[in-house]
């Protein structure tokens, strides 16, 4: 436990502010986005019907045009930036000990490699789940103030869910990046290029419509649209989200049990 509460110390002050960012970003977003809708809405969404933004962002005119489209379109963009945070967590929280030179001082602690490991991934998924808690709070406060609580909660959950789900898959990317390639320098340019290179080939396979591509973006995995239109997620699609899943921590726990631990000069 004392790695554990050592780790989320370090990070008690990026949580608050990534959860406070979020949250208050998606309470502003929706009611302001929701509030420009017109009215008349028919010709609107006959402009859009081949539009490239839309195509890009996954989302039909028609859904784009309801306060749920309203937040899972919102949603994608701050999903963005809440996976540049996870993978950056995944990547510092293995490789600071590495960079500031403690990782041979921390091995000579009461603590097994395996409780270190599992320590900080702990920290790491609470970090992760109290920045998605806040989120999720605060997208159903702007659906009850732009709906009155009108809305299909089914539908809210699912699409809030993805936000979660998404964040500790970029994690585990992040961790697996940070075993292998222990001597980072900087985290967050990494992070900055591992998150939006695998967000251009998501909005690339919505333009080609090729199921190919999707596969190499999580961004892609729980398609806002077949959400609203099926109320569930897309089997295939979840699958390889597990998959990826377990792939990514055994890899990272794997090769954390059997990495060199070398100081940085």
């Amino acid at each position: 436990m004392g790695v554990f509460r050592f780790e989320l110390k370090q990070y008690k002050t990026s949580i608050i502010i990534w959860a406070l960012s979020l949250s208050l970003a998606i309470m502003f977003l929706l009611p302001m986005f929701s509030g420009m809708l017109t009215e008349d809405k028919s010709s609107v969404v006959s402009s859009l019907q081949d539009n490239p933004m839309m195509e890009a962002m996954g989302i039909s005119a028609e859904n784009f045009f309801s306060p749920l489209g309203v937040y899972a379109f919102l949603s994608s963009f701050l999903m963005l930036a809440a996976s540049i945070h996870a993978i950056n967590l995944g990547l510092s929280i293995i490789t600071k000990e590495h960079m500031q030179n403690t990782a041979d001082f921390l091995m000579t602690k009461p603590y097994s490699r395996k409780q270190i490991f599992l320590s900080k991934m702990a920290a790491a998924l609470c970090a992760i789940f109290i920045i998605a808690i806040a989120y999720c709070i605060g997208g159903f406060v702007a659906m009850l103030i732009v709906t009155g609580g009108g809305f299909d909660y089914t539908i809210f959950t699912l699409l809030s869910l993805v936000f979660p789900l998404l964040q500790v898959l970029f994690l585990l990317i992040g961790v697996l990046i940070g075993v292998i390639i222990s001597r980072v320098g900087s985290t967050l340019p990494l992070a900055l290029g591992v998150a939006f290179g695998l967000y251009v080939t998501g909005l690339f396979s919505n333009v080609v419509n090729s199921d190919i591509a999707r596969r190499f973006s999580p961004f892609r995995y729980f398609n806002s649209n077949y959400i609203m239109e099926n109320t569930q997620y897309e089997s295939s699609y979840s699958i390889l989200y597990i998959v990826l899943l377990v792939i990514s921590i055994a890899a990272s726990y794997m090769i954390y049990m059997k990495k060199d631990i070398k100081m940085v000069l």
